[in-house]
């Protein structure tokens, strides 16, 4: 046993998804309903890291366990592409993420472990699908069609097809367009959570196969199924043993134009140097020659990270390549350089000791002011969350000295998770910094973690916890219903404001406990005399549960509804409409209930209210 702690509140999205970063670390996907404290077996608790939702990785020699990002939802799906960006597909929230070391991203529910992030990374998505996606592989082979390579192939759980995705770069980061709905089906219990890239370069995709997507209530416990997809006319190729390869033939499969070979093969060169059985006199010079002679820079990167999980990088070699002339070799030796750091973005404890010589860490202060490349910026800003904290400020401020950073969509989020940590011991440093730069959003947030101060982890008392609750629900109203609309009685988690829930906007709300729902009300409405009125809403329910929603009028029941799976429509949402026109000519108190049905994940979804007469 590695590791444990992990938890099981909820088992369909527990960690999962595991696949080899270019890097050598194993990295896995982990969701948010479900609570883990992990670490080695045996280690007390301040030894663990808890992790809620987001990406972790694993390395298989320094035995070491990290939170490479948080936040996202119950996320199904991660892969890198041919230049080792990660991205991560998930369930709910917007479905496509750029996922770089550090970040903090868009989270389904509960608040962020760390309550200064005032302002999560949001999705690189320009368009929307029905909302659970699993699986997530570029296919990096040539055996489809040319247009499809770099595309990302995923599964849409509701649509029941498998999709693909182009990612277009943008800044640091990407745009991701819709690619085509690649593979329709019209069976409603196909369930697509896990997508694979074979060794023939066909795509592979699992199929959980029942009625209920979520796995709550197993259907058909014997029916699930892998299928393989193939362009037609296309033979099967003979896939030869990697494992019985030399590993000089190890080295040239880093060329191969299917990414499988490259990645099993970089795997197998790094077992057979974690187990002493490499020749390194004769993979090294191999590798260094990809990585010096190629043009193109994927192979070239494939040489880098072979040369790393293999040990093949000295510190002087890195040290040149953050000359080299691609962005991505640059940026990449800057992670390389940083992550001997013993030191994480999300450990609550920093370590003092200097992780860099004086003369990287002059050259990266040189980088972080005058490197034209925001993928080299992006690299940095991730590597400074490694390091101690008087190593930070000359990098910062190199960093924040970028105007055209403004609009990116990592960069100004990810230097304030860099700065953040330092800002209650260092609070005239830090003003310095961010009034010298040129990033405004920073000034703004610098200047919102001093008020808040130490006491940030306070809760606020009553009156100020109700004022904040009572705005949030009113930016779901419309019109008249928007004046004096009050919320009571809310349970966990209180009101969060959702920016995207399933393609829309929403407050969440839930009940106070079993038998006391949440309340939002609404105190004498005068519903006009000679027209019809209505109250109309727009509802939805959290994905492994449901509640009863009950709409009250001068203490008449006027709709009782379970909101839930089977009563939602095909975009998982509830359009409700009740008449009020029997009111006409008076003022009435309205009501409506989030109550428990089984007390099991019982969380309201409103998405918007109005009053509408006709």
């Amino acid at each position: 046993v590695l590791l444990d702690g992990w938890g099981i509140q909820d088992r369909h999205e527990t960690l999962n998804s595991f696949i080899w970063g270019p890097d050598g670390w194993l990295y896995g996907c982990h969701g948010v309903f479900t609570h883990s404290n992990v670490g080695k077996p045996g280690d007390t608790d301040a030894q663990r890291q808890f992790i809620d939702a987001g990406i972790w990785r694993y390395h298989p020699t320094r035995k070491t366990f990290e939170i490479f990002a948080r936040g996202l939802s119950n996320s199904w799906g991660f892969d890198f592409n041919d230049y080792g960006q990660g991205c991560a597909t998930c369930c709910v929230i917007p479905h496509l993420f750029h996922v770089v070391q550090g970040g903090t991203y868009h989270k389904q529910a509960r608040p962020h472990v760390n309550p200064y992030i005032y302002d999560d990374i949001k999705t690189i998505r320009d368009h929307t699908h029905l909302s659970a996606h699993g699986g997530a592989r570029f296919y990096l082979a040539d055996t489809f069609p040319a247009e499809y390579r770099d595309r990302l192939f995923m599964c849409n759980i509701h649509e029941h097809a498998v999709l693909t995705d182009v990612l277009e770069p943008k800044g640091s980061s990407f745009i991701g367009h819709h690619g085509d709905d690649f593979l329709p089906t019209n069976d409603l219990a196909w369930v697509g959570f896990s997508v694979e890239i074979g060794p023939e370069g066909g795509v592979y995709v699992l199929d959980w196969h029942d009625q209920n997507i979520c796995g709550n209530e197993v259907k058909f416990p014997n029916s699930g199924r892998v299928y393989r997809i193939m362009p037609t006319g296309v033979k099967d190729k003979v896939t030869p043993d990697l494992s019985a390869m030399s590993d000089a033939e190890l080295v040239e499969c880093q060329l191969h134009s299917n990414d499988w070979y490259v990645r099993h093969a970089r795997t197998l060169l790094q077992h057979r140097q974690a187990s002493g059985t490499l020749n390194r006199k004769v993979v090294h010079p191999k590798l260094n020659d990809i990585l010096s002679t190629t043009s193109q820079p994927p192979k070239r990167l494939r040489a880098l990270w072979a040369l790393h999980v293999t040990d093949g990088l000295t510190k002087g070699q890195l040290y040149e390549l953050l000359d080299d002339a691609d962005e991505h070799v640059r940026a990449w030796s800057i992670q390389f350089l940083c992550d001997v750091s013993k030191t994480n973005a999300f450990q609550p404890e920093q370590d003092t000791k200097w992780v860099l010589e004086t003369g990287v860490l002059e050259k990266l202060v040189v980088m972080a002011k005058d490197d034209p490349s925001q993928i080299v910026r992006l690299y940095l800003a991730s590597a400074v969350q490694r390091l101690p904290f008087a190593q930070r400020w000359p990098i910062l401020q190199g960093l924040v000295s970028h105007a055209e950073d403004v609009s990116d969509n990592n960069l100004p989020r990810m230097y304030w998770f860099a700065l953040e940590p330092m800002v209650p011991n260092a609070q005239r440093e830090s003003l310095e910094l961010v009034m010298a730069g040129k990033i405004p959003r920073l000034q703004e947030f610098v200047a919102r973690r001093l008020i808040t101060g130490d006491g940030g982890n306070k809760k606020p008392n009553q009156v100020q916890r109700a004022e904040a609750w009572n705005g949030l629900i009113k930016t779901i109203a419309r019109g008249e219903m928007a004046t004096a609309l009050r919320v009571a009685d809310v349970g966990e988690g209180g009101v969060v404001k959702h920016a995207v829930f399933r393609n829309e906007s929403a407050v969440q709300t839930h009940p106070l406990d079993r038998k006391t729902p949440c309340i939002l009300s609404k105190n004498q409405v005068t519903i006009p005399e000679g027209k019809k009125t209505s109250l109309k809403l727009r509802v939805s329910h959290h994905p492994h549960g449901d509640w009863q929603l009950r709409v009250l009028a001068n203490g008449k029941v006027m709709a009782d509804y379970v909101i839930g799976p089977d009563s939602v429509e095909s975009d998982e949402w509830l359009d409700v409409s009740i008449d009020l026109t029997e009111f006409a000519g008076r003022r009435v108190s309205l009501v409506l209930e989030n109550r428990a049905n089984d007390w099991h994940n019982e969380w309201a979804y409103w998405n918007s209210l109005e009053l509408v007469t006709e």
